[in-house]
């Protein structure tokens, strides 16, 4: 009988173990993605802040937090003026909106070279 019971304790163990995990993982996608919307919202935003009604993304890097890195948002931007733009935020912390050149954004959104804010 004790073989018994000791195999239902371990499966017991077993069971709370996968419950608590996929808890645990439903709250981190539904985190993951309230930061997503809300690096978005910032962006928005900014662009409405700077007058910009229309634009088009030719370059995007988003990255999540995982561990103490914080989330970041980079994108190179062509507003409906003809201008580029550099566009990052990292969460916590006031958005960075710089033009840039036009050769300086296509070498960024061929990946020739880095984004750096």
């Amino acid at each position: 009988m004790g073989a018994i019971a000791s195999w239902t304790f371990l499966l017991v163990v077993v069971v709370v173990v996968g419950v608590l995990s996929f808890f645990m993982l439903r709250a981190g996608v539904q985190n993951d993605r309230r930061i997503r919307e809300e690096l978005y919202l910032t962006f928005e935003s900014t662009m409405q802040q700077h007058g910009v009604r229309t634009y088009e993304i030719l370059k995007e890097s988003i990255w999540i937090r995982n561990g103490m890195r914080l989330s970041e948002l980079h994108r190179i931007v062509l507003a409906d003026t003809g201008h580029y733009f550099l566009y990052f935020q990292a969460t916590g912390t006031p958005p960075y909106f710089a033009p840039l050149t036009e050769k300086r954004a296509m070498q960024a959104s061929a990946g020739k070279i880095g984004i750096q804010a």
